[in-house]
């Protein structure tokens, strides 16, 4: 069933063995990731911490074209959230203009892999450049079918919930029409499934801020691994414990 994906890995690799036990009748619809752990890696390297970035942007790379190769419908990656502008104005440039450069010199990855582009979040903060190059991303993918990629960029869950509550407001809807279904139409993710799984790496233990309403029955993975190391072996292995679990939804 993933011929595509196994030629990517050489006979007797770890990825082989790996892909071998994920069930291709069980993958999850929606896997979103909080990439974290990009400065940490790059400590340990004795590296600054654009360097982590920039290794963590290859990563991203990575496990969207392999999300892609698997089948797996919509991802949704924690690229920069609405706290993040907290961190040294040098710091958040790069990140801005990494972003800016990887859209410009790999709009090929969208192309080659049919892959749409959502952007989810604030936009309005962000550089007018950066702005607009997502705005031309998402309107040049936009009938790609195979997988959309949902970018969180100036992303913050409870600032989406409060759009979402104005938007309602300022469409005068009567209290009694509103229901979950109505609710998650106004939500930046309007349109997707929830995540039926939630990877954070580096260790962290929280959620910080990301997708806290479509998260309700979302299974939660999170590994040491720091986020530049997260490859495809990494996501394999998040897949075969998803798959090993039993999700109730609540029921017995």
């Amino acid at each position: 069933m993933f011929d595509h994906l196994l030629a990517l890995y050489p006979p007797g690799s770890e990825e082989r063995g790996l892909v071998g036990r994920i069930d291709g009748k069980r993958l999850p619809a929606h896997v979103a990731i909080t990439m974290d752990g990009n400065g940490r890696w790059a400590k340990a390297k004795n590296l600054d911490r654009n360097a982590g970035h920039s290794a963590g942007a290859e990563a991203a790379r990575e496990i969207t074209e392999v999300s892609a190769r698997l089948g797996i419908p919509y991802l949704t990656l924690f690229t920069f959230s609405s706290e993040n502008w907290q961190r040294p104005p040098g710091e958040v440039q790069f990140l801005m203009d990494m972003l800016y450069e990887n859209l410009l010199n790999r709009h090929s990855l969208l192309d080659d892999n049919d892959i749409r582009l959502k952007i989810i979040g604030d936009l309005a903060k962000l550089p007018g450049k950066l702005r607009e190059k997502l705005l031309d991303s998402e309107e040049r993918s936009r009938e790609h079918k195979r997988m959309q990629v949902n970018l969180a960029l100036n992303y913050g869950s409870r600032q989406e919930i409060l759009h979402a509550v104005r938007e309602i407001v300022s469409s005068k809807i009567a209290a009694k029409a509103i229901d979950e279904r109505l609710f998650s139409g106004f939500l930046y993710t309007a349109g997707c499934p929830d995540p039926d799984l939630l990877i954070r790496t580096s260790g962290e233990l929280r959620i910080s801020n990301f997708l806290l309403y479509q998260i309700a029955y979302s299974e939660l993975y999170f590994t040491p691994t720091l986020w530049p190391d997260f490859r495809a072996r990494e996501l394999f292995r998040a897949i075969i414990d998803y798959q090993g679990r039993e999700r109730r939804f609540g029921s017995i």
